[in-house]
């Protein structure tokens, strides 16, 4: 369904959305045709297929392994239902992946207890090239009191409602010198003004 339709069943929006046009679900047969050709499979059944007729933008997620640093999805922030699983034999690799990827928007860890110390060496290294770290979940958006912060070509700059207002306002400072008669001019003008009227 779309992100706005309740479903009549449960009440609950939708928790799968189609792809928002036909470009979109070509560049991910793009992604999954390129991965396939150099290699890598869909493991899942009906992964990548269209669900929903010829106009249809539902696409079922296709998990794709093993990606390898020959196919485009191994570089693309694909904003899309392609989930590339990539094998590696030393954390190095992921490590370097993160520090010379072209995106730092957001990144997974996903670990237990007895991973703990590897897991916060790579935190630590991620923690200065990608906006979110997300332990233990999955990349998504998180509530609008948090920053939403990107790294080079992914979502540059901090955002969030606070910040968003703050970016998109052009401060003015009032100034006066401190007398109590420009406190009490001030005051007077406060009572008339539509600038300085309190929030």
């Amino acid at each position: 369904g779309l992100p706005w339709d309740i479903s009549s069943e449960s009440g609950d929006y939708s928790k799968v959305t189609p792809l928002p046009n036909q470009k979109r679900v070509e560049y991910m047969k793009q992604l999954i045709d390129d991965a396939i050709s150099k290699g890598a499979k869909i493991v899942n059944k009906n992964g990548g297929s269209i669900i929903g007729g010829a106009d249809s933008t539902l696409m079922v997620p296709a998990v794709l392994f093993p990606v390898t640093n020959e196919m485009n999805i191994y570089y693309e922030e694909q904003f899309g239902p392609v989930i590339p699983i990539v094998p590696y034999e030393n954390i190095d690799t992921v490590l370097e992946y993160g520090r010379d990827g072209n995106y730092g928007q957001q990144v997974s860890i996903f670990t237990s207890k007895e991973g703990a110390s590897v897991a916060s060496d790579v935190l630590d290294k991620f923690s200065t090239v990608f906006g979110k770290v997300n332990i233990n979940s999955q990349c998504g958006r998180s509530p609008d009191t948090v920053p939403f912060a990107g790294r080079r070509s992914s979502a540059m700059g901090v955002m969030s409602v606070k910040y968003a207002l703050r970016e998109f306002s052009v401060p003015t400072v009032i100034a006066y010198k401190d007398k109590n008669s420009n406190s009490d001019i001030v005051n007077e003008i406060q009572q008339y003004s539509k600038f300085m009227e309190k929030l």
